[in-house]
């Protein structure tokens, strides 16, 4: 009898189990349900749930305690998560997903060395699993190991030849660090798929090197839909206030001595107050630098890089914010699902992504009528407001250092006439560095600088010039400086050569402000038409060049004909502090009668449209 219930116990013992395993199997396929409907914290507790009905399954349990960093993480308690995630790999050192998982909140956090660390001991687990080598890809890149960083995204498209965004991830890898091989076969792959509704390329990357508006428009969109989905509908309508002052929220990550806050920070110091409150709602992190403190003294700084989605939307619903302005686009520390959710009633693009969101949620892009031509509107899903004068903001008071003084301090000859262009290394199209070298080339003992510091890159561009029978010591590189020195330096220099199709932009309106001609080339997108903007409101229209052949040719006559440059270089230095380029408060009375006229349409309850502001007297 005692046998027959120890076995009958044993029976059920074993019946409980399995019930249990199957119970934990259903929870598991909820959580899976839950996790993909982003509703982490949801998820977390069925996975745990499962993880206690089968204690002996290592698989289970390390789910579990994955899905519960995920929670944290998408809470914002980062350090938290970092100490889970931590957890799993000690535990489970097999596991690709436990490394994978730490390294990808390792770049999160900036901690680039450690991530990538932790994403190649994931590929050593599993070496062809594409989604890890995709973030080791990109954390390469955070380190400027481009060339590292290619291999990453070629052997990606190798494996899988359709995953969406690769080829632009690689086609930006290889811009960043000069690598031109078989650059036309990739971007042509590239075209062809976003024409052909492909996710090819992110948005950002993309308007480095491609010249059709309309391009870069579909890719903006596919990306936005597949991405950015709106998150409207779990939010009650955000409405605009009816008191006497607008209140505007703007919200970047990069809040700081950067070059979108060096554009913007005297207009936002110009704001009338008795008219407007302003918020600056900042996902990034301050840097305790001049710049910093005159936005703080600006601004109400609302810091919302460490607050979950629910509450950076509370941040900005609690502040009855009229207009949210996004600063970033699909550039720098972002934060789309923040206007996915539609806290304020009026939405902006504005100044640091130039270009169309493709997002339905955001109303206006801030433009003018040179960087879109009143015909290009179709290019663009935003209501496009122009602006008179110039779309770009600039800051009057910005210094230029004592030093460097002279050629030399700067590493420049003192006897060659000096070609200059600091923009970024992946704006440097092969096409437009041919016309370069054919200028070092007819312009004896001239050189030509550029903006680098990664000797990989340094590298390419020599043997590239080499290429082209030009001496590789002709090119300069000049490294990082802060901004007030960068300034000292470009005065150094007598001609400021724009690339294409994407153009200079804070780079270009800081080479005029330090009184040095720049030479532009005007493209069709609205990134290859912001040189052209910012001469027009600085008065030298005759630098602007309709095609590569003109601005060849013009380049040639202003480094051979002394009379010319210095006659330019005059009337630059004797119309430069009165230009609208550079009347900050015209500017932000331009841009608050933007604003207020925003405001009136949305309280007479009238749909977004396009208008263009007259400008003031």
């Amino acid at each position: 009898m005692k046998k027959r219930s120890t076995a009958s116990a044993r029976t059920a013992a074993v019946k409980q189990i399995g019930a249990s395993k199957a119970q934990a199997l259903a929870l598991v396929e909820r959580a899976r349900a839950l996790r993909h409907q982003g509703r982490q914290d949801e998820a977390a507790a069925q996975f745990e749930r499962a993880a206690q009905l089968d204690p002996g399954n290592r698989e289970l349990q390390l789910m579990a305690q994955l899905q519960r960093a995920c929670a944290l993480d998408e809470q914002g308690r980062f350090e938290e998560a970092l100490k889970v995630y931590q957890s799993c790999t000690e535990q489970h050192p097999e596991s690709a997903d436990a490394w994978a998982s730490l390294g990808v909140l390792q770049r999160h956090l900036g901690h680039l060395e450690a991530a990538a660390a932790s994403l190649s001991r994931a590929l050593q687990i599993e070496p062809s699993r594409p989604d890890v080598i995709e973030q080791f890809g990109m954390s390469l890149q955070d380190q400027r190991r481009h060339e590292d960083a290619s291999l990453a995204f070629e052997r990606l498209l190798q494996l899988d030849p359709e995953r969406p965004l690769t080829a632009g991830r690689l086609m930006h890898v290889k811009m960043l660090g000069a690598d031109w091989t078989a650059l036309g076969a990739l971007y042509q792959r590239i075209a062809t798929d976003i024409a052909a509704g492909r996710l090819a390329a992110e948005p950002f990357g993309l308007q480095g090197y491609c010249p059709a508006p309309q391009l870069l428009r579909m890719a903006a969109q596919k990306y936005a839909g597949t991405y950015v989905p709106s998150r409207a509908d779990e939010w009650p309508p955000a409405r605009v206030g009816t008191g006497p002052k607008i209140r505007v929220g703007y919200v970047a990550g990069e809040f700081r001595n950067q070059a979108t806050s060096i554009l913007l920070t005297e207009a936002l110091e110009c704001h009338d107050r008795s008219k407007f409150e302003v918020f600056a709602f900042d996902n990034g992190w301050g840097d305790q630098s001049a710049l910093r403190r005159r936005i703080e003294a600006a601004t109400q700084v609302v810091p919302i890089r460490w607050l979950d989605h629910r509450s950076a939307v509370t941040a900005v619903r609690d502040r009855g914010i009229d207009i949210l302005v996004n600063l970033n686009g699909y550039f720098g520390r972002a934060r789309h699902h923040l206007f996915a959710a539609r806290p304020a009633a009026v939405q902006v693009n504005y100044l640091g992504f130039p270009g169309t969101t493709g997002m339905p949620f955001i109303d206006y892009l801030i433009a003018d009528d040179v960087v879109i031509p009143p015909a290009a509107h179709a290019h663009y899903t935003e209501k496009v407001v122009y602006l008179p004068d110039s779309y770009q903001p600039n800051d009057s008071q910005r210094q230029v250092a004592a030093i460097p003084a002279t050629r030399t301090e700067a590493g420049l000859p003192d006897d060659a006439f000096v070609f200059s262009c600091m923009n970024n290394v992946y704006k440097i199209m092969p096409v437009v560095f041919d016309v370069w070298m054919r200028l070092l080339q007819r312009v004896p003992g001239s050189v030509l600088m550029l903006y680098s510091n990664t000797p990989e890159t340094q590298d390419n561009l020599r043997h590239e010039a080499a290429a082209r029978r030009v001496d590789p010591s002709r090119l300069i590189f000049g490294p990082p400086l802060p901004n007030d020195q960068h300034l000292a330096r470009l005065r150094l220099c007598d001609l400021f050569l724009d690339t294409l199709p994407y153009n200079a932009h804070t780079t270009g309106s800081d080479a005029l402000w330090a009184g040095l001609p720049v030479l532009t080339c005007m493209g069709q997108t609205f990134p290859s038409r912001v040189g052209a903007s910012l001469l027009q409101a600085v008065g030298l229209p005759e630098l602007i060049t309709p095609s590569l052949a003109d601005y060849e040719a013009l380049a040639i006559r202003l480094a051979t004909e002394p009379g010319l440059l210095s006659a330019l270089r005059q009337k630059l230095s004797t119309q430069l502090r009165s230009a609208p380029l550079y009347d900050t408060p015209r500017y932000t009375g331009h841009l608050e009668a933007a604003y207020s006229h925003m405001v009136e349409r949305a309280r007479q309850g009238l749909p977004p449209a396009a208008f263009a502001i007259s400008p003031q007297i």
